[in-house]
């Protein structure tokens, strides 16, 4: 009886490891906060790159009169490179696409553009960052749907793939949520 109260602490040790080792390893791992979704876009006014005008975020995308996507990228971003021909081809089939340049310099901004090519109908500046700020992202890239009338509809958490093509194709042109 005194050798079980002894190990006592041992196996109460062992089984609390087993516990916490088996929610490690089946915790939720994403975190994708989707505050916005349902609201409108933040009218914070931002720099327009090409023209150097200050604009209003949801004044652009209702302007548009249809589903946009507003996709926040940075020059030295490695998943927004891989995200970038996947980007044209959404252009290519007539998605409206504002681009949000987070955390970077105009210069560097517009130079990732002219090296890989312009996805965006219109691209803004977020130098300081408040504007990502403001629309929760936890990273870049992130693209929002939204609707014709300033409204978040759906938030995607990293880059667009070949994948996801026609899911976000299909949600932009019918102005809905991803599948």
């Amino acid at each position: 009886m005194r050798r079980l109260l002894l190990a006592a602490p041992l196996i109460l040790l062992v089984g609390l490891l087993a516990v916490l080792g088996w929610y490690n390893f089946h915790k939720k791992t994403d975190y994708a906060p989707a505050e916005l979704v349902g609201k409108s876009l933040p009218a914070r006014e931002l720099t327009d790159l090409h023209d150097g005008s200050l604009v209003s975020l949801p004044a652009i995308a209702r302007a548009s009169g249809k589903p946009v996507l507003v996709n926040v990228f940075a020059s030295w971003c490695t998943p927004c490179l891989a995200e970038h021909p996947y980007l044209m081809d959404l252009k290519a089939k007539g998605v409206i696409i504002i681009g949000i340049d987070h955390k970077d310099t105009p210069i560097n901004g517009l130079s990732f553009i002219e090296k890989h090519g312009n996805p965006y109908a219109r691209i803004l500046s977020d130098e300081d960052g408040q504007m990502g700020l403001d629309l929760g992202i936890s990273g870049v890239p992130e693209t929002f749907i939204v609707g014709a009338d300033g409204v978040v509809i759906d938030k995607i958490t990293g880059p667009i793939v070949p994948e996801t093509i026609p899911a976000v194709y299909q949600a932009v042109s019918e102005g809905t949520k991803l599948p």
